[in-house]
């Protein structure tokens, strides 16, 4: 994520006149735009070094069961890493309201997940929903870290805090620039 593409608008609460008269409370909401996921630079070195390690698990692996279907898949597995890798994030915009997270195009109500966290993964931080459901996949947003506060506070009074550290595949992407 580039810091310098990120902006960021924050919308406080606002206070709007009803047909009676009386005041109500509109909705809080906070907007910004984030990268998707954490861009790494790869350089030929690191590339050369993928060529090379999935040319060596795939004779290993040839070797040890005389499988031209299991070599195949993880020479078809280092190509899709490559590409994985040289695809650039997409800048995405992101709300959240009382009604729960808008990333992109789609919506999630804060009901379909149990509790939330926040991770700190180099200079980046981002949002974390845990989901109620066991198949679906955890829901991240990207935000500047001076924003945590209002974020973290927003999303609170809807869902628990769930202290966690990033999953070993996390820990193991970030390690290989994934």
């Amino acid at each position: 994520m580039k810091p310098e593409q990120e902006t960021n608008l924050y919308r406080p609460d606002d206070t709007a006149a009803t047909d009676s008269g009386q005041k109500s409370r509109k909705t809080k909401a906070i907007s910004w735009t984030a990268s998707e996921y954490i861009e790494h630079q790869h350089g030929a070195g690191w590339y050369l070094s993928l060529v090379v390690l999935t040319a060596a698990l795939a004779a290993i692996l040839y070797l040890l069961t005389k499988d031209y279907f299991a070599a195949g898949v993880i020479v078809v597995l280092g190509i899709i890493v490559g590409v994985s890798a040289g695809r650039k994030p997409r800048q995405m915009s992101f709300e959240l309201s009382s009604s729960g997270l808008k990333a992109g195009e789609k919506s999630y109500s804060y009901n379909l997940f149990k509790s939330f966290s926040v991770l700190h993964e180099g200079a980046q931080t981002s949002l974390n929903f845990i989901p109620v459901k066991r198949f679906m996949p955890p829901v991240s947003a990207y935000f500047e870290p001076k924003d945590e506060d209002k974020i973290t506070s927003l999303v609170g009074e809807h869902l628990p805090y769930e202290e966690r550290r990033p999953s070993a595949i996390d820990r193991l992407s970030f390690r290989l620039r994934l």
